[in-house]
């Protein structure tokens, strides 16, 4: 767990001119169906991007998966919101199946909203 929380810190990075972080992970988690969606839209150049770590538990091992498209916010809220909205479309679309060819899940008790994520797509 402990290096994917270094990982996000790395990849959000700083804004070089404030020294401050450039990351839209606000902590606000959405449960969803039994899912929950935590937004981590990062700015870009174009905006803010749309990505959420989404989890789940299945048989007793926390699932994950990065979830990123292209479709870019002009402010952090947005970003947020469209990044939530996103997420649960691809859950009534995908389901489970969000989570196949994980070659690894968490155990809930090593395990937190920041468990290793896998992207699938």
């Amino acid at each position: 767990m402990l290096k994917f929380l270094k990982s996000l810190c790395k990849r959000s990075g700083e804004d070089s001119a404030t020294g401050t972080p450039d990351t839209g992970d606000t902590g606000e988690v959405a449960e969803y169906q039994g899912y929950r969606i935590q937004p981590t839209p990062r700015q870009a150049n174009n905006g803010w991007t749309t990505e959420a770590i989404i989890t789940r538990e299945l048989d007793g091992v926390l699932q994950t998966h990065h979830f990123i498209r292209a479709d870019t916010s002009p402010d952090l809220q947005g970003a947020i919101t469209l990044s939530v909205t996103k997420s649960k479309t691809t859950i009534d679309q995908v389901g489970d199946r969000l989570f196949s060819g994980q070659s690894q899940g968490r155990t809930p008790d090593h395990a937190s909203a920041g468990a290793d994520a896998d992207s699938v797509g």
